[in-house]
């Protein structure tokens, strides 16, 4: 059985149809990409599977349940979390606080509790602390558990954002363009990233990317999107070949395209 079923997902936005009848079946521990041109409704899509839209047709859901009509907080709480194309970090915290903070929607620690410091709090917090380490040293950042996040190079904030995102225990991670502004150096470190998140972490993926040469080996299959709609699916070896493709999208040699 799927863990994600989205069927016929559209959205429009006045008279603009900007996602028309998406559909996807995403299975336990799949990594699906979506490609397509710039404004062809990638990150539309991540913002209704996220609750930050909501979709004008079609449902989207989660083992067994509706999601339409949730919030974003509560998209999170039932295990579907995301990056973001942008990076979003809490820039004057800690790499170890900005990790800690994704828990908190699962605390069970009242104010009253946290202001007296109760044993509890404090086993609670402890086992917090352990856990926010344990992730920095599978991902290899328990050495910069200390530094402000601001201070990381570009490649490793991208690595913090990721390791944020799995601190909520998800079971579907949304990375929307992982790599975007990586030098060739970094594109080879993030693909054994996602491939080590997918062993480890035992979590179905979806990614949005525009460089097709990090797409294309980590990807079991691929979603091409042009103004909105579904234009071809399949294994990347099936797509990168797809006439439509190649004339929406690839240029005929998608292993020079970067855009």
């Amino acid at each position: 059985m799927s863990i994600l079923e989205v069927s016929n997902l559209s959205i429009r936005f006045g008279g603009l149809l900007a996602v028309d009848d998406f559909n996807l079946s995403l299975e336990r521990n799949e990594l699906v990409a979506v490609i397509g041109p710039n404004g062809a409704g990638k990150t539309t899509i991540f913002n209704m599977l996220t609750g930050i839209y909501r979709p004008t047709t079609g449902t989207i859901t989660l083992e067994g349940e509706n999601m339409v009509g949730l919030k974003p907080y509560q998209f999170a709480q039932r295990g579907i979390t995301r990056t973001f194309q942008n990076i979003r970090l809490f820039s004057n915290a800690s790499v170890a606080d900005n990790v800690k903070m994704a828990a908190t929607m699962h605390t069970t620690d009242n104010l009253a509790q946290c202001l007296l410091r109760t044993p509890k709090m404090v086993r609670n917090e402890r086992a917090l602390d352990e856990k926010v380490m344990r992730l920095l040293e599978r991902l290899n950042m328990a050495d910069k558990a200390n530094l402000l996040a601001k201070n990381l190079p570009y490649g490793d904030q991208r690595r913090l954002e990721i390791a944020r995102a799995l601190m909520t225990d998800p079971k579907i991670l949304l990375l929307d363009e992982p790599v975007a502004g990586m030098i060739t150096t970094e594109l080879e470190e993030m693909a054994q990233l996602v491939k080590q998140i997918r062993e480890d972490f035992d979590v179905s993926i979806i990614m949005i990317e525009h460089h097709m040469n990090f797409v294309m080996p980590i990807a079991d299959r691929i979603k091409v999107l042009d103004f909105g709609k579904t234009i071809a699916e399949g294994t990347p070896e099936v797509v990168q070949k797809d006439p439509k493709v190649i004339e929406a999208y690839l240029g005929g040699a998608y292993q020079n395209v970067d855009a």
